[in-house]
């Protein structure tokens, strides 16, 4: 997926379309996420007189497809497209995870990272 939990991002279509926000939650499975304070629904609790809990209407953040959703770029001041790069030795950026490996010399770590970049401006997200 395309976004991360904490990322900043601005809503493409929907009642708060143009809008930024910060996703506090995503459902990988079901390619959607939750950005704080955007697409709001009341949810009505019913009052419980065993407990002595009152009813009340609840506002909460509803589910987002992430199709909907796209980076914020701070230098544009705008959403973004991204693309994967890899972080190679000396945290230098590479097109491919080969030549990042390659980078390393031998002393390769297991694992090496990918970074989302944006495709206009180079800007990094990770």
């Amino acid at each position: 997926m395309h976004v991360k939990k904490n990322d900043k991002v601005i809503i493409l279509s929907g009642k708060d379309r143009e809008f930024t926000g910060e996703i506090i939650e995503v459902d990988r499975r079901a390619r959607r996420v939750k950005v704080a304070r955007r697409n709001m629904m009341v949810k009505h609790r019913k009052p419980n007189p065993i407990t002595g809990e009152e009813g009340a209407r609840i506002e909460q953040e509803n589910w987002i497809d992430a199709s909907n959703v796209a980076l914020y770029s701070e230098e544009l001041e705008g959403p973004v497209r991204t693309g994967i790069k890899w972080r190679g030795f000396g945290g230098e950026v590479f097109d491919s995870k080969q030549a990042a490996i390659d980078s390393f010399g031998d002393e390769v770590p297991e694992r090496i990272d990918k970074v989302r970049v944006s495709k206009k401006t180079d800007e990094e997200f990770d």
